[in-house]
């Protein structure tokens, strides 16, 4: 199954280099508006017939915008949020000490790490296979957009296209399949 994924636009935390994980609840900046904005006119002739989105309000405001013309259904779901970065969240990596060996560890999805009391790499993937085995049994035949966060799209290229990547754009989108 071909399921496009999207990362929502800019935030402010974004913009100021700041971890957010679900701890850190921003909407989009205008910034992050202006890329949406450019995001939903590069989907207006792309037919989706339903978008998951993370709840977060940064994801949920992109679904929205990209939704808005086309009147397509958003359905909210927790397992696309961001991964919790525990006592990561609020801060930069210039504040955190040892960032490159936490950096490496984030980036391989190792199964063991737990960033300061949040979640692992381990329960992150399984609550992520979650909802696409569920879209996947409900949505075959469908045209699937699913509005999320670096980290899933991260994640979503491990394990579908056998890639590590580092760096999502704000506002980009990936065709996957799952």
């Amino acid at each position: 199954m071909k399921v496009l994924m999207a990362r929502h636009g800019q935030t402010d935390s974004n913009a100021t280099g700041v971890i957010q994980g679900q701890r850190i609840d921003q909407p989009l900046n205008a910034e992050g508006r202006r890329q949406v904005e450019a995001l939903a006119a590069v989907l207006a002739s792309t037919k989706i017939d339903v978008i998951f989105s993370s709840p977060l309000k940064r994801a949920r405001e992109t679904a929205e915008i990209v939704s808005r013309d086309k009147n397509i259904p958003i359905e909210l779901r927790k397992e696309l949020m961001e991964r919790d970065f525990g006592s990561l969240s609020g801060k930069t990596w210039d504040q955190v000490e040892n960032a490159d060996e936490l950096k490496a560890l984030d980036k391989a999805q190792n199964y063991d790490y737990r960033p300061l009391g949040g979640e692992s790499a381990l329960g992150f993937k399984k609550r992520f296979l979650k909802v696409v085995d569920e879209i996947k049994q409900g949505y075959e035949r469908q045209t699937v957009l699913i509005v999320a966060h670096a980290g899933i799209l991260r994640l979503a290229h491990l394990l579908f296209k056998e890639t590590a990547v580092q760096h999502i754009g704000n506002a980009s989108v990936e065709e996957f399949d799952v």
